[in-house]
């Protein structure tokens, strides 16, 4: 397999180190400490490598029929995993197996999100919500939703969650069974993100549109015009700019002030197939990009429509990761790969 070296031209994003797995390469994350970097193969393995080195510490069997997701604790070196076995397995760095297996529902586990104390982590199988401790106990299994969950997202100032299926997206609190309120959408959603102010709630959508929420009115605003569905979605860590993506290009949204509408997106054109993955900085303003041809782009939107810096790997990328508090992204990719960038200040 052929290295990195020889797919990106000179001047482009400095590579810190590359690992390969047994199989495709779907998720990776980065531990609060930065000490560790965690990766999901599609075998279902789940791998542990030291951050600085990428020295393979651990290989964990993980999951039957194949793994989904890898999410670390907001402050411990607690990992989550989630797979296809309808399983959640939870990990720390010195352990040989999960020392907590969660049972989630009967389909595969498509979304796992630790809530921002750490104290809750909420898993979302099938049709099936659950809230579960970071000792993993369940606390709460919430009645069945009408659909398959599309997404799900914490409130960063709160113990709140919210969950999307088509037709509505639900409030809940870990202390209470039945849901704090809803908002009702007909339309299938792909996506869904609160804004770090707690301002807005975002979709993206099969229908090509992307849908706002203003949380405390109920108020709702669509941008549409997209030419294919809206699968990716993030916030810039100011909640000033939304990224969407529902094609090659990235369309970024200022919902600075009075929000979005009457505004002109920025619009963001390098990638040649539709976007993969996607995400911002957790303490920067840089954005990330990965797009099913191997392209990874850097971005600075409102700064420059073009990227700082770029790299072409050989297969799709599926996953983007920045660490915490640094400037380090990790890129993983259908071939297996699994590679950190540095990303330098001068850039």
């Amino acid at each position: 397999m052929p290295g990195i070296a020889e797919k990106i031209e000179e001047g482009t994003l400095p590579k810190m180190w590359e690992a390969e797995l047994d199989e495709a390469a779907v998720s990776a994350s980065w531990a609060a400490s930065g000490e560790w970097l965690a990766a999901a193969s599609a075998s279902g393995a789940i791998y542990l490598f030291a951050s600085g080195t990428g020295e393979e510490v651990k290989r964990w069997s993980g999951h039957r029929f194949g793994a989904i997701a890898v999410a670390w604790h907001p402050k411990q070196n607690l990992l989550a995993s989630a797979g296809q076995d309808g399983k959640v397995n939870l990990f720390t760095p010195e352990s040989d197996t999960p020392f907590a297996v969660l049972d989630c529902g009967t389909a595969w586990v498509e979304h796992i999100a630790w809530s921002p104390s750490g104290k809750y982590l909420a898993t979302a199988c099938g049709r099936t919500l659950r809230i579960w401790s970071d000792k993993g106990e369940l606390l709460q299994s919430f009645d069945e939703q009408p659909n398959t969950i599309a997404g799900i997202d914490w409130r960063y100032d709160s113990e709140e969650l919210v969950s999307a299926c088509y037709g509505q997206i639900v409030f809940w609190k870990p202390s209470n069974s039945s849901p704090a309120r809803s908002f009702q959408w007909k339309g299938s959603m792909l996506c869904i993100a609160w804004s770090p102010d707690a301002r807005y709630l975002c979709h993206g959508n099969q229908d090509s549109t992307v849908h706002f929420w203003i949380v405390a009115t109920g108020k709702e605003l669509q941008m549409s015009g997209y030419p294919l569905k809206v699968a990716h979605i993030c916030w810039e860590r100011r909640s000033k700019y939304l990224a969407t993506a529902g094609s090659p290009q990235i369309t970024v949204w200022d919902c600075s002030g009075k929000g979005p509408a009457g505004r002109r997106p920025e619009t963001l054109k390098y990638h040649r197939l539709p976007i993969t993955a996607m995400r911002y900085q957790t303490d920067g303003p840089l954005l990330a990009s990965g797009c099913a041809e191997g392209r990874v782009a850097i971005w600075r939107p409102s700064k420059r429509d073009k990227p700082d810096l770029i790299a072409h790997l050989p297969s799709p990328i599926t996953d983007v990761a920045w660490s915490p508090g640094t400037a380090r992204l990790a890129v993983t990719a259908e071939d297996g790969r699994l590679i950190t960038f540095e990303v330098r200040e001068s850039t």
